[in-house]
Formats: C-alpha cells, sequence, structure tokens
C-alpha cells in the first residue's frame, strides 16, 4: 500500500512538472508575441503596441464592432477598441485589471454595457466569462475562481487546464503575427440581405443591483478612480427598442448615480435617435452595421463633447 501511494505522490510529482515546463514554454515563447484573436491575442495588442493611448474602449461586441475610435476626437487622437465578443461586464473587469497590472492606464476608460448583463448571477456564467481570460494568472482571476468552487481551483492550479482549447488558435495567430499592422481594434460589420429580428428580448430583464456583474462594474469604477483614470459607461440603443426596457433602465441607472458613476451616456432609446432608427443602419437587431457604426460614433463624440464639458 506505501509503495503504491508512493508511485501515485510521484506520477503527481511528475504531472505537475511537465504542466510547469510546458506553460512556462508556451506562454514565453508563443503566447506573449501573440497579438491577434480572442484568445488573449488583443489584449497583448494593446500590451505591446497601444500603452500610450489616450483612452480606450471596452466590453462585448456591440463595443467593438459599434464604436470606432477614429471618430471619437472628443476624447482624443489615439484611441483602442478592446471589444471582445461574446463578453459582459465582468469579463470587461478583468480586462481593465490585467492592463493596469501591466501599466497601461488610458486617460479614459469608455464601457459599454446593457441591462441585460445585470440580470443573471450563475455560476455557469461567471464561468464562461473568467475561462476567457484564463492564459492569464492574476489575483483578481483566481478571486472569482474561487466563487466558482472547488473543482474549479483545482483544474485552474493547472497551467495546461487554463490554456485548454486555445492552444491551436494561440498557436495559428502566433503564425501570423507579422502581418498585423497598425489598427484602431474596430471591426465593422457588413449588411445582410433581410431585415433585422424586430422581436422583444428584454421582456425578462430585470435589473440586479447584487448580481456579480454589478458588482464588477462598481470595481472598474475604483480601479479607475484608483489610476485617475476618467470612465465612462455608454448604452447603445437597439432595432426598433427590442432590447429596451425604459422601466428596468430607470432602476439602473439610479443604482449608478447612488454608486458614484455620473459619467453615463444612455443612448438605449432608439426612439430618441431617428437617424439610427432606419433598418439600413443595422446588421442585426443589437448590432450595427459598418453605416449604422460610423452614424452612432459621432452620435457619440457629440455627447462625449458636451460631458467633457
Amino acid at each position: 500500500m506505501i509503495q503504491i501511494i508512493k508511485k501515485i505522490i510521484l506520477t503527481l510529482i511528475v504531472i505537475v512538472i511537465i504542466d510547469r515546463i510546458f506553460t512556462y514554454a508556451f506562454m514565453n515563447i508563443f503566447f506573449s508575441k501573440t497579438i491577434s484573436g480572442e484568445s488573449g491575442g488583443t489584449i497583448n495588442y494593446v500590451l505591446n503596441k497601444k500603452s500610450n493611448i489616450d483612452f480606450l474602449i471596452i466590453g462585448p461586441s456591440r463595443a467593438k464592432h459599434g464604436m470606432d475610435p477614429a471618430v471619437l476626437t472628443s476624447l482624443g487622437a489615439n484611441g483602442y477598441d478592446l471589444g471582445i465578443n461574446g463578453t459582459d461586464v465582468l469579463n470587461s473587469l478583468l480586462v481593465l485589471d490585467i492592463l493596469i497590472k501591466h501599466d497601461v492606464k488610458p486617460k479614459t476608460i469608455v464601457l459599454q454595457t446593457d441591462l441585460s448583463d445585470y440580470t443573471g448571477n450563475s455560476k455557469t456564467k461567471i464561468l464562461d466569462q473568467i475561462k476567457r481570460v484564463y492564459p492569464y494568472d492574476t489575483e483578481l482571476v483566481r478571486e472569482y475562481v474561487g466563487r466558482v468552487g472547488y473543482v474549479e481551483q483545482v483544474k485552474y492550479f493547472f497551467g495546461t487546464y487554463r490554456l485548454n482549447r486555445k492552444v491551436a488558435n494561440i498557436g495559428y495567430n502566433f503564425l501570423k503575427r507579422n502581418s498585423i499592422g497598425d489598427n484602431t481594434g474596430f471591426v465593422g460589420l457588413p449588411s445582410i440581405p433581410f431585415a433585422p429580428d424586430e422581436k422583444s428580448l428584454s421582456a425578462d430583464y430585470v435589473y440586479d443591483k447584487n448580481s456579480t456583474t454589478a458588482e464588477a462594474l462598481r470595481r472598474i469604477k475604483k480601479i479607475c478612480d484608483d489610476n485617475n483614470i476618467k470612465f465612462v459607461v455608454v448604452f447603445p440603443p437597439s432595432y426598433k427598442n427590442v432590447f429596451y426596457n425604459g422601466v428596468e433602465q430607470k432602476v439602473m441607472l439610479e443604482d449608478l448615480k447612488k454608486n458614484g458613476i455620473n459619467n453615463v451616456i444612455d443612448l438605449s432609446d432608439i426612439s430618441k435617435l431617428p437617424d439610427l432608427a432606419k433598418e439600413e443602419n443595422w446588421r442585426d437587431a443589437i448590432h450595427f452595421n459598418t453605416l449604422g457604426a460610423e452614424t452612432f460614433s459621432k452620435i457619440l463624440n457629440r455627447e462625449l463633447a458636451k460631458m467633457i464639458k
């Protein structure tokens, strides 16, 4: 029995050593030089090439495809859009923390978010968001791993697990690193040959001020305050207001104000934005096409200029 236990312990030690060697080599040889792709490459791009930007846009796909830094001239001439598809404000918090830890401190952070971010609080949702930054190992990421549970903590201990399903993507993006030119991060979307869905998506959205995401928003505010960064929150509209709940939007805005989040640009009600209401501006019900993104960015730039004054 003792011999079996010794073999098990030895096997575990060997596994840990192999894991550490592989992870260290992969992170330093490949990942650190990868500057594209949503497995950490876009974050690396900012760390390596955009460390002195005037402003940074963070948020999900509505930020990535709907807010053009080149148009937001009221914030400065040098901005970058670090929107990441499929994320929410919790992921934005972790991304911002990574940037700050690497001394990337823009003058302004612009967060694009929506009411829908604050209506669910499951461990599954938390895990989905934190796993997107798993190539990075930070104290804040480990905190949220702990919230998911002991099993995830054990898995997270192994670097190969944190890289799971990302090795191939990172490797591919590593190979094309020399072809990545200077860009603003903004990606315009083409139009589609059919009308956006007009079915309401927001009927069940109820703002939860105690959700993990609401807490994450408050933590972003604190990070910005601690680093003398101006923090702006933007709520974009949706086609025919399918993503809009006026009652709960008001509840959310009041809670943000109570928590000192005052730089809020609420453009969520499309009825107040006739220039954007036309179908020709939309890729789908919640995403602008390139034309709509440019129109929205001009509107947003005007609102930002008013805020700055």
